[in-house]
């Protein structure tokens, strides 16, 4: 059964600020991204306590391409002031500039009809997206069930 998901999104341009973030960036197959956030986000945790520092906002992650058998990726945390990496983690920071956003909420591999409505609001506004997209993970999937699973999707704007 499909839904149309379209009258339940609310884009909205927003101008994101960028913050220092510690990140993985890599490549993976969308089928491989949940072990990889899993590991990687506990990675990155485990870096900044050890660090003594600590996440000042939920995690994100950037897609820089749709290639679903190699998807490019950035992942992480931000951090209230930067922070040296170790290894595969970075530092790095959350994205900046204009954006369209809305909230979706529904299990992770459902999100596609919120990039559809919001590919559809800017090129109503005439609007170009830069190829970059911004997931932010406002609550935890270990504890939430999927279908209440809340992400602020964006999509990066071109200048």
């Amino acid at each position: 059964m499909t839904m149309d998901f379209e009258c339940s999104f609310s884009p909205e341009l927003k101008d994101l600020v960028s913050r220092p973030a510690l990140t993985i960036r890599t490549r993976t197959k969308v089928s491989g991204i949940a072990l990889l956030f899993k590991e990687g986000y506990g990675e990155i945790a485990r870096l900044l306590k050890e660090r003594g520092a600590h996440p000042v906002g939920p995690p994100f992650a950037l897609y820089f391409n749709m290639d679903m058998d190699d998807l490019e990726v950035e992942f992480g945390f931000p951090v209230d002031k930067p922070v040296e990496g170790s290894g595969r983690i970075i530092a790095s920071a959350t994205p900046s500039g204009k954006a369209v956003s809305t909230l979706y909420i529904g299990p992770y591999n459902e999100v596609e009809p919120a990039y559809d409505s919001l590919m559809k609001w800017s090129a109503d506004n005439k609007l170009t997206p830069n190829g970059t997209a911004c997931e932010v993970y406002l609550n935890d999937p270990a504890v939430t069930p999927p279908e209440l699973l809340k992400t602020e999707v964006s999509l990066l704007l071109a200048d």
